[in-house]
């Protein structure tokens, strides 16, 4: 209606008829309600479609879906005077429901008190409401069914904002407790760095895979592997930090016990054929670069096999351990004593300054190995024959070595045993 019809009408009109004028138009659907009786007593021309109001007279409490809500509705409206927001399904005329926004006025009109109601359809928006309030139940009950460990942090702070119980028993916490706690709190010592390196990135792009040390409530420490997502607002900023938690702690003992395996000795839990050699090429290689002397020494264990054939195999283990103790005791932090198998034992020394310096670790090692042992009540001796040879004079790289370390223990055997050599070339 254009500006200056409005003006003649508001001019021309009766207060009451600008009113009724003013309610046929509006873009809302509107009641006038008998508060005492709840029956309808005017309606506009948009609550007649949107309701099929076909009748002035009729009970407000046939257009709910429950009547007690209707009740209610109109105890609330008489006891206040007016609702500024009341949600409500009504029933539409084709027989299907409707969620409406209703609010009301009490007022005086003409001397009749009446309950006029304006009706908003927020049938869309419930149902979309009511869709993710339903998606957020299921996930929440997957979330407290799962196994996996669930935390919800604030991107900014770092505030817990939520934990599943299947954490609270990882972590050996409850939920209030665990939710007053920082991340900082649970986290190993060591673990420390690289968590507050992980939340510096919670504001950029955090979805990925880290492994984190975790301490239990009562101490006792824990692998996690922790999956971060980001969630995100309209405008793209990073809010909230969703971290999944899983226990690898068993796993990570497997993998270090197969990588155990792979290196080192299972009896003395010295160094294996493997990982010595790859400490010989290395030292080999600083050899090359920064010049020196190197020691490879060949040990054997002389008439080890008594002991096998008379205290039994055990015995003999045992002998083997307090023998790669004894030599361990002898040599520098970088030094290298290898269990080759058996009875036989390799030793590096690298970085020496003097050829002699070999000789004397050599000293020092049958000095340790002779002092008594006593094992299962039985005190023996352990002698013990090492070849020594030395790089560059000997050989320059691993095989020639070894050959030649191998060659000085037998001359150290045949020459009386419990002593050492140094590699002499032989007769042709």
């Amino acid at each position: 209606m254009p500006a200056a019809a409005s003006e003649d009408m508001a001019t021309v009109l009766s207060p009451s008829l600008l009113l009724a004028e003013m309610t046929r138009l509006a873009p809302l659907a509107m009641l006038a309600i008998e508060p005492d009786t709840g029956v309808v007593a005017a309606h506009n021309q948009l609550a007649r479609d949107v309701l099929g109001i076909t009748s002035n007279r009729l009970p407000l409490r046939d257009l709910f879906e429950n009547p007690s809500v209707a009740r209610q509705f109109l105890l609330m409206a008489r006891t206040h005077g007016f609702i500024r927001q009341f949600e409500a399904r009504l029933r539409l005329p084709n027989g299907q429901r409707a969620w409406m926004l209703l609010a009301a006025r009490l007022i005086d009109h003409d001397g009749q008190s009446l309950l006029v109601i304006s009706l908003t359809d927020i049938h869309e928006r419930r149902l979309q409401e009511d869709a993710l309030r339903e998606s957020e139940q299921r996930h929440r009950r997957v979330l407290e069914a799962a196994n996996e460990g669930y935390a919800l942090f604030d991107a900014r702070t770092g505030e817990v904002l939520d934990v599943n119980p299947a954490l609270c028993d990882l972590l050996g916490y409850g939920r209030d407790a665990l939710m007053r706690m920082t991340p900082e709190q649970l986290a190993t010592e060591d673990s420390l760095e690289r968590l507050r390196a992980e939340q510096r990135g919670w504001a950029g792009a955090p979805n990925h895979r880290f492994e984190l040390g975790l301490r239990r409530s009562d101490g006792a420490r824990l692998t996690a592997e922790i999956s971060v997502s980001g969630i995100a607002d309209p405008d793209g900023r990073v809010t909230s930090i969703v971290a999944l938690v899983s226990d690898i702690t068993a796993r990570k003992t497997n993998e270090e016990r197969v990588l155990y395996l792979a290196f080192y000795d299972t009896l003395t839990a010295l160094p294996n054929r493997f990982l010595f050699s790859e400490h010989m090429e290395q030292a080999l290689r600083q050899l090359q670069r920064r010049g020196g002397i190197l020691a490879l020494m060949f040990l054997d264990l002389d008439d080890f096999k008594l002991v096998n054939d008379t205290m039994g195999h055990d015995a003999g283990d045992e002998l083997l351990k307090v023998v790669g103790k004894r030599l361990l005791s002898c040599v520098r932090t970088s030094d290298t004593v290898s269990r080759q198998g058996g009875d036989e034992f390799m030793v590096l020394l690298a970085n020496l300054a003097e050829p002699s310096d070999a000789t004397q670790v050599a000293s020092k090692m049958l000095a340790a190995l002779a002092e008594p042992v006593v094992i299962d009540g039985t005190e023996m001796r352990v002698n013990a024959s090492i070849g020594i040879a030395l790089c560059p004079q000997h050989g320059s790289n691993a095989a020639t070595l070894r050959k030649h370390a191998d060659i000085a223990m037998y001359q150290a055997k045949f020459g009386g045993k419990h002593r050492y050599a140094i590699y002499a070339p032989q007769d042709t």
